[in-house]
């Protein structure tokens, strides 16, 4: 054979063989600097959906929220379910009960090897481990005998949820958050009860005075059309139309379009804005031969938020009935945050424009990129001005009730600048009033009419139903409906005279018959499907609580899910 080429046989690949100082893709570095990772973090994506609802500062107050839980059945722990996995800190159950096989039938927090330990401990151990962040414990004490000997305990919680426990122990719970918030600088912890009797059920919340610091309110833009920031004005009347080609032209913000018609308006109208149907429909047609071309976007935007412009700016009415509640006006040291913030704001709207601070935000609008961006920037800078006043304004306000300039993070004071339309006060009333037929109730009741097409109507007299089967249990230390079904007539006849003596001797209709006979066959019994819409209505409402954000329910919902309908009411 002949021999090999030589060269051919030098070119061939020679096979290497691993070095004893090799190392592992995995392991091998260069000389370039590590490139950092924006994965959000475990913390992040696991609660990644409820940031966007409540933000940073809203997730800060559920992870610090401590809730007490009296009285444990399916509701209530279906309502601790929607409280644990969102992340709050710490859950208390308080209950002496041993669990029966009707508990376990009805609460998916409980097995049957449950029956005949505490239940209080059972459901905490199954709930924790929905989420491995918060913190649970069960206290297995009679309630009544606690508020007696430590009623301390109750006022170390973030807000507690009393599901299904007798009346008298819910009202003295109630008479002592309500109390304790009575106090200066008291905690005003909020107190739902929960109530239901087959597909039946009421949710009412107790509080004195809650502060809603963002309700988020469909808008909270404050363009300030009509009164426009000098930068502002100055811009919109500093655009050359007539040489911009028609992309330029198109893409200009209808906020400018606007802020330039208006003021080109008042130089030939002595100052003013546009104020009969002529005036505002000329304005219009004035705005329309500006129009490069039949279909720009940005011109049929301008015409159709038109209207801005004759709208006077001026500070939110709702937010103007806050600045004159007495716990504005009159400010000290116990202060909540909130209410020296409003009357740091009363004294900022007492002078020219008496405008709140300027929003940094912007709606969305056709525009391009650039043009956006600078008139953002004009917004934001008019904000960061009117924030600097304010903040020095705050600084004397604290100063003059003996606190120090950093008693009110930034970052709070910040968040209320852009958003002061979304503040807001609500005052409560104690559950007590309601019970005992006082108050809001006796108005209510004289003007009830029974509306076959009015859900709300049925849903109140569910509400009287509920009502005398409490007073009921207060006589007779038991539920109607909970002897044999012989007794249920008897039950039903003894809860009509009851509800008469609460509708002031009215004969009782038949809408409030009818409500009767479906509370009393409930037996106050608790069925897994009515848990569960229960559970999620008292969570929402505790969130909205708890991160002082949306207005929560003031102050009780009644639900009937037989109908689907359901109603809220303040007594």
């Amino acid at each position: 054979m002949p021999s090999s080429d030589p060269v051919e046989e030098e070119s061939r690949p020679t096979k290497i063989t691993k070095m004893d100082d090799s190392l592992d893709v995995t392991s091998a570095t260069t000389g370039t600097s590590t490139i950092p990772s924006y994965r959000p973090d475990a913390k992040t994506r696991r609660y990644d959906r409820q940031l966007r609802l409540w933000a940073s500062a809203g997730q800060r107050s559920l992870e610090s929220a401590r809730v007490l839980l009296v009285g444990c059945d399916a509701t209530g722990c279906q309502a601790l379910k929607n409280l644990v996995l969102p992340g709050i800190s710490h859950f208390t159950i308080l209950s002496p009960d041993l669990t029966t096989a009707q508990d376990v039938a009805t609460n998916f927090f409980l097995h049957p090897d449950s029956v005949g330990s505490p239940i209080a401990e059972e459901s905490v151990k199954y709930l924790k481990e929905l989420n491995p962040a918060v913190e649970g414990s069960a206290k297995v004490e009679d309630p009544a005998s606690l508020l007696v000997t430590d009623p301390a305990f109750f006022t170390t919680y973030t807000l507690i949820i009393a599901s299904n426990v007798i009346p008298s122990l819910e009202l003295e719970l109630a008479d002592l958050l309500w109390q304790t918030s009575a106090s200066v600088g008291g905690s005003d912890i909020p107190l739902i009860c929960i109530r239901n009797s087959g597909f039946i059920g009421r949710v009412e919340i107790q509080l004195r005075e809650h502060s809603v610091v963002d309700t988020h309110p469909d808008t909270t833009h404050t363009l300030r059309l009509d009164a426009p920031f000098t930068s502002l004005e100055h811009h919109a009347r500093s655009l050359d139309l007539a040489t911009m080609d028609s992309m330029e032209h198109s893409h200009i913000p209808w906020v400018v379009l606007l802020v330039r018609a208006a003021s080109i308006w008042k130089e030939s109208h002595n100052g003013r804005l546009p104020e009969s149907s002529e005036e505002k429909a000329e304005f219009k047609e004035l705005l329309k031969k500006d129009k490069a071309k039949g279909d720009e976007e940005n011109y049929e935007e301008a015409l159709a938020q038109a209207y801005r412009v004759w709208g006077k700016s001026e500070l939110p009415w709702e937010t103007g009935q806050i600045l004159d509640d007495d716990s504005v006006k009159n400010i000290s040291t116990n202060s909540k945050n909130l209410h020296i913030l409003l009357h740091t704001l009363s004294e900022y709207v007492s002078a020219p424009p008496h405008l709140p601070p300027t929003s940094p935000s912007l709606p969305d609008m056709h525009s391009s990129t650039t043009s956006y961006v600078h008139l953002q920037n004009l917004y934001k800078q008019e904000y960061q001005s009117d924030l600097k006043r304010f903040k020095r304004l705050l600084s004397q306000t604290l100063q003059n009730i003996g606190l120090e300039e950093e008693t009110i993070p930034d970052e709070e004071v910040e968040s209320f600048a852009k958003n002061v339309a979304g503040v807001g006060i609500i005052k409560g009333t104690p559950l007590r009033q309601g019970k005992e037929g006082k108050g809001l109730i006796v108005r209510a009741i004289e003007d009830y009419q029974y509306d076959e097409y009015d859900g709300s109507s049925t849903c109140f007299a569910m509400h009287l139903a509920l009502l005398a089967a409490e007073r009921f249990y207060a006589l007779h230390k038991r539920w109607p409906g909970t002897k044999s079904k012989a007794d249920m007539c008897e039950d039903n006849q003894q809860i009509e005279e009851v509800l008469k003596g609460i509708m002031g001797g009215k004969e009782v209709a038949n809408v409030f018959a009818e409500s009767i006979a479906e509370v009393t066959r409930g037996g106050f019994g608790t069925l897994p499907t009515t848990a569960a819409f229960l559970g999620g209505v008292v969570a929402q409402e505790a969130i909205k609580l708890v991160t002082n954000q949306y207005t929560p329910l003031d102050n009780t919902v009644i639900v009937d899910l037989i109908k689907s309908q359901s109603a809220k009411f303040k007594f």
